[in-house]
């Protein structure tokens, strides 16, 4: 039997369990931009940019060991996006760190369920 190559086009969908599904979807809807597709009270689903990111309610978070990033396009936009998400009351777990020696630059952000949110660029190599 022969296997056929196969080649994946991208990660598409992410699902969480959340404690709050709805107070986790506006934190996303708010910093990010995400849009609402549909929600009820077992969870929401979130788009942007083709990307479905879900919230199901669960009686615990999963937020151990686990960090989502979303990538820009230049490290001047992590900065920038930094400096947005502060002035609109957002708590930074930190000021933006990195630079073109370290190859990449980021900072982090923590959602309603504990869970890091990294903004990050990465140098070319």
């Amino acid at each position: 039997m022969r296997l056929v190559a196969r080649r994946m086009r991208g990660v598409g969908q992410l699902a969480l369990a959340s404690t709050d599904p709805t107070r986790a979807a506006e934190f996303y809807e708010s910093a990010f931009g995400f849009r609402r597709r549909a929600g009820d009270d077992s969870g929401v689903d979130l788009e942007l940019g083709g990307f479905e990111l879900s919230f199901r309610r669960a009686e615990r978070a999963a937020r151990d060991g686990m960090q989502i990033g979303f990538r820009v396009d230049t490290a001047a936009e992590v900065d920038a996006w930094a400096q947005d998400l502060a002035l609109r009351g957002f708590a930074l777990v930190g000021p933006p760190t990195g630079d073109r020696w370290e190859g990449s630059r980021s900072f982090r952000v923590a959602d309603p369920d504990g869970r890091q949110v990294a903004i990050f660029y990465d140098y070319p190599t």
